[in-house]
């Protein structure tokens, strides 16, 4: 009677388990496709350097909760998880600018400038492990 019970406890803990695994997957997977699916929403479309200036903050917002190291130049290093790079290109220049860059030398002076100019997501690449959202290329347009 004893090897009973201790058999239907053994079943009901790895059957609860597997049901917690699968839920932090699911919650993990959720979590993916919700921040996903704000930037995919982004790809190919045109929108304004005052929307531009939103996302940027929210990249940077979202790389600093995710604990993302630095380099020399004061940019996120990209990882193999969670990290976002958005890179600009402007009509009146060939290089292209990291949104570190950009944020660094005021955010108020980007609106100011670009507030009203136009931009397209061209390129959107996404992390292998994870299927997160890895890398936004803007390009005014």
């Amino acid at each position: 009677m004893k090897k009973v019970a201790i058999f239907i406890v053994s079943i009901i803990v790895i059957i609860c388990l597997f049901w917690y695994a699968y839920y932090q997957y699911k919650a993990k997977k959720s979590d993916i496709e919700t921040n996903n699916l704000q930037y995919e929403e982004l790809y190919e479309k045109e929108i304004t350097g005052s929307n531009l200036a939103t996302i940027i903050n929210k990249t940077l917002d979202n790389n600093s909760k995710n604990n993302i190291k630095k380099d020399e130049n004061g940019e996120y290093i990209e990882n193999e998880d969670n990290s976002i790079k958005i890179n600009i290109k402007f009509k009146d220049s060939d290089k292209i600018y990291p949104i570190e860059s950009i944020y660094s030398s005021q955010m108020s002076e980007f609106i100011r400038l670009y507030g009203q100019a136009s931009f397209k997501c061209t390129k959107l690449e996404y992390h292998k492990s994870t299927k997160f959202i890895k890398y936004l290329y803007f390009e005014e347009i």
